[in-house]
């Protein structure tokens, strides 16, 4: 990411982003060593985050209704930092995307 010029301020938010997607990814996805887990990011007006994984888990991510000491708060930041994020069930896995408006 960090070769994506002009993002400014944004980078930082989309570094974050980025690693809590991914990250609920590894702990949730039951994904496998012989598994792979995609990062895709595209820019067209905002900046996309996506990650995909096997889906081998079958739930879903949502943000956690619990105490903050217990964790739970990735998906937190996540909708305070993107634009808007959203999730897509696929035959080929499972599907975490967020999308956060880029400096002028």
């Amino acid at each position: 990411m960090r070769r994506l010029p002009g993002l400014g301020w944004a980078l930082g938010d989309a570094m974050l982003v980025a690693s809590e997607l991914v990250t609920n990814a590894v702990c949730h996805s039951l994904c496998t060593q012989d598994e792979f887990l995609g990062v895709r990011i595209t820019r067209d007006g905002r900046l996309r985050i996506a990650v995909h994984d096997p889906g081998a888990s079958g739930q879903s991510a949502e943000i956690a209704d619990r105490p903050i000491e217990l964790g739970g708060m990735g998906l937190k930041m996540v909708e305070q930092l993107a634009a808007t994020w959203g999730t897509e069930r696929r035959d080929d896995g499972y599907r975490v995307w967020a999308e956060l408006e880029l400096p002028n």
